[in-house]
């Protein structure tokens, strides 16, 4: 009975997270995220701009903050595609996109 348990706790687990996917990643971010396991370039928009909250938290999943973005209450930073999934999950992040280089035409 337990293992049926975990079994269900598990795919609603997962379920949460592939919600959480949608909401917060950009799709090119979402497909990044979903084949490979390479440190990408991120701005992250939080509730109200870079705080020492988000600072703690980067530290935490290994990640690196390269500039405060106050702009659009966001910030650069580089980190793992493992460690986007974790942040996701904290209430002060709103959307997650991939820092891509933008040329003009």
């Amino acid at each position: 009975m337990a293992d049926k348990e975990n079994k269900e706790q598990k795919q609603e687990d997962k379920k949460k997270q592939q919600e959480l996917m949608k909401q917060k990643l950009d799709p090119i971010l979402l497909d990044i995220v979903n084949q490979s396991g390479a440190t990408v370039p991120l701005i992250v928009q939080t509730v109200d701009g870079l705080q020492d909250e988000d600072k703690t938290i980067m530290s935490q999943l290994g990640g690196k903050i390269k500039d405060n973005l106050s702009i659009i209450n966001a910030f650069s930073a580089e980190m793992s595609t493992e460690a986007v999934l974790k942040l996701i999950e904290h209430s002060r992040v709103l959307k997650i996109y991939y820092d891509a280089e933008v040329r003009a035409v």
